[in-house]
């Protein structure tokens, strides 16, 4: 691996929000709408770079900036999804922010927010790990409340999310610096080791807190309710990235987090259980709060509740059992789900347009009026399932295999729960898809809808994506294998 080149991604990409913010000043208010093609474009450089920085050799090599970054497959993996993401993310923002508004600061925050994002899985250092995570979280905050001039419930929505975003940097800082007093040190290798005579109720408490505050950015049930109005009043864009890259910045910040736990002890174990308690009520509570939502965009949002549900099982076993196979699931899925997310919420945002309204009633056959459209949003949908031959059905077998493999009574309740919760999932997905495709006994009267080029152009690439991941996923799996053991405190019990 060339580890300086990856490492410097992160740099890169806020660079370009210093340069994207230059170049949208000097461009006349009509020409900015580029911008986003310039945002793009920018994106896409540093997903290429990341990508050539894998391309010779060894996994990991130290330098002067360690211990506080370490160029690894984990943090290639992040980073190339939040590039990739924020890549097709401008681009559908192109023609969907108003130009006259204030785009030299859309697309320099985007940015912003990305880096930190980058950045998250090359940390080796608690405190530093926070400040990226704060750091991406910040410029996301404004970005939520962009469309406050169009709809001036987004500015409340903003409101909401920086209050309990806050609240949970507080309770995460209050956990990092109690493992900092009892073991002297915020580096992530020597923590296990510096906390290995601490009492086992102190490290306990302070993975909870952990785990409360970066639970509360998750949007992990009952800390989540911040986040259906957030995701239903931002920007399309903004929703995208927001559930598709840097919900994975701050999965691996906390599971980074909880690495750092002493592995010869209980610890690990209680709070790998209490992971999976958490992933259980969240992944239930967001299926059965989806079931009635008449509003497409919500319903997404409240789905991606559950879809969190699920990832954190993945994790919550590993945890429990010492198993890599749980932490290699979790990962997939955090890279299923943010690609199968950004796209379908970035669809549900034009057949909005095209309806005049949210409602899923008002969008009867909008998916076959726009078949290319309706058919890659039934490609999200399907893999939101776990349908064969998407890449959400090989993550959620990932996740039930872990199950299964820990072998215990638990393990495979807690499996046959996770069955459970995709039979309910098809209660408000099958009816969105048989509105959107093959209802045709209304007729509603709908708006004439052009599809912007880059819209249309990130929706189709996601869609082949979720499909070429579900075929293929030795593209991304050995990177993922690499990673996980990061992400497992050490030895086990």
């Amino acid at each position: 691996m060339r580890a300086e080149l990856a490492l410097a991604i992160p740099l890169f990409i806020a660079l370009g929000g210093v340069v994207t913010y230059i170049i949208a000043k000097l461009l006349t208010p009509r020409s900015r709408r580029w911008t986003g093609s310039f945002a793009a474009a920018w994106f896409v450089a540093a997903f290429a770079l990341l990508l050539f920085a894998t391309m010779n050799g060894s996994n990991g090599v130290d330098l002067p900036f360690a211990p506080l970054l370490h160029a690894s497959y984990l943090g290639i993996t992040v980073g190339l999804l939040a590039s990739g993401i924020g890549a097709l993310a401008a681009l559908a923002s192109q023609d969907r922010i108003d130009p006259d508004g204030p785009v030299q600061l859309y697309y320099p925050l985007l940015l912003f927010t990305l880096a930190g994002t980058a950045a998250a899985g090359f940390c080796t250092d608690l405190f530093t790990l926070f400040v990226i995570v704060e750091l991406s979280s910040i410029p996301s905050y404004t970005l939520v409340a962009y469309r406050h001039r169009e709809d001036p419930k987004a500015l409340a929505a903003a409101l909401k999310y920086l209050v309990q975003g806050v609240t949970g940097t507080i309770t995460a800082l209050m956990g990092v610096a109690l493992l900092y007093v009892c073991g002297h040190t915020f580096a992530i290798a020597k923590l296990p080791a510096a906390l290995a005579g601490t009492s086992p109720v102190i490290i306990s408490l302070a993975a909870i807190l952990i785990l409360i505050g970066y639970g509360v950015k998750l949007g992990i049930v009952p800390l989540h309710t911040w986040l259906p109005d957030t995701y239903v009043l931002a920007p399309a864009g903004v929703t995208a990235i927001l559930t598709g890259a840097t919900k994975a910045g701050v999965l691996i910040a906390l599971f980074l987090s909880l690495s750092a736990l002493p592995g010869n002890t209980v610890v690990p174990a209680f709070i790998g259980g209490v992971i999976c308690i958490l992933a259980v009520i969240t992944m239930t509570a967001g299926n059965l709060l989806a079931l009635n939502q008449p509003d497409l965009r919500r319903v997404l949002a409240y789905s991606s509740i559950a879809q969190m549900g699920y990832i954190l099982l993945g994790f919550g076993i590993g945890i429990l059992y010492n198993l890599p196979l749980g932490i290699v699931a979790g990962l997939f899925y955090m890279v299923a789900y943010g690609i199968m997310k950004a796209g379908a919420f970035l669809a549900a945002d034009q057949f909005t347009v095209a309806a005049g309204s949210p409602d899923i009633a008002r969008m009867t056959g909008l998916g076959a009026r726009h078949p290319v459209l309706g058919f890659t949003f039934a490609i999200f949908i399907l893999g939101l399932i776990g349908m064969p031959v998407t890449v959400g059905f090989l993550a959620k077998l990932l996740v039930f295999e872990a199950g299964i493999v820990a072998s215990t009574p638990l393990s495979i309740a807690i499996a046959l729960i996770l069955i459970a919760n995709f039979a309910i999932s098809l209660g408000y997905y099958v009816p969105i898809l048989s509105t959107l495709l093959f209802d045709g006994s209304k007729h509603v009267t709908v708006r004439d809808l052009k599809v912007p080029a880059g819209m249309l152009v990130s929706v189709v690439a996601l869609g082949i994506i979720t499909v070429y991941l579900g075929i293929f996923p030795q593209t991304i799996m050995s990177w993922i294998v690499q990673a996980a053991p990061a992400l497992l405190p050490p030895g086990g019990i």
